[in-house]
């Protein structure tokens, strides 16, 4: 009886003891992550209906809002570096955040695309992920 009751305590500390991860994937776009970073084969997975409706603006850097980045900061990921690109009139506009966890880094970038509607954009996300060496 002893021994059950010395094996069951033991049990119980080595199962508290282990640092449990916690389970990100309450949805598709946690999953889209949670997948990216698993693989991290530095190819972009990108996400076109992210966003239900088209925007008529696009914010200040200050302003901007990444889905994607905010999901991976909440996962302990910290903004190293952001850049923005505007590809001639009526093209796209980039906005990319690169995050880093440990030995991860993953970019998130949202685009948006121009529309027949000159003051008008559809809004995308794409996230790619690789280990650094």
């Amino acid at each position: 009886m002893k021994i059950f009751i010395s094996i069951f305590l033991l049990a119980v500390l080595v199962s508290c003891s282990k640092k449990q991860e916690p389970n990100y994937d309450n949805n598709f776009n946690d999953k889209i992550i949670s997948f990216a970073i698993n693989n991290q084969e530095d190819r972009y997975i990108e996400l076109p209906g992210l966003y239900e409706k088209k925007t008529d603006y696009i914010p200040e850097d200050k302003d901007e809002n990444l889905v994607l980045a905010e999901k991976l900061k909440i996962r302990g990921f910290k903004i190293i570096n952001s850049e923005r690109e505007n590809h001639s009139l009526g093209g796209q506009r980039i906005v990319t955040l690169t995050l880093q966890k440990e030995d991860c880094q993953c970019e998130v970038s949202k685009i948006y695309y121009s529309t027949s509607n000159i003051s008008e954009y559809i809004r995308s996300e794409r996230i790619k992920c690789i280990r650094l060496n």
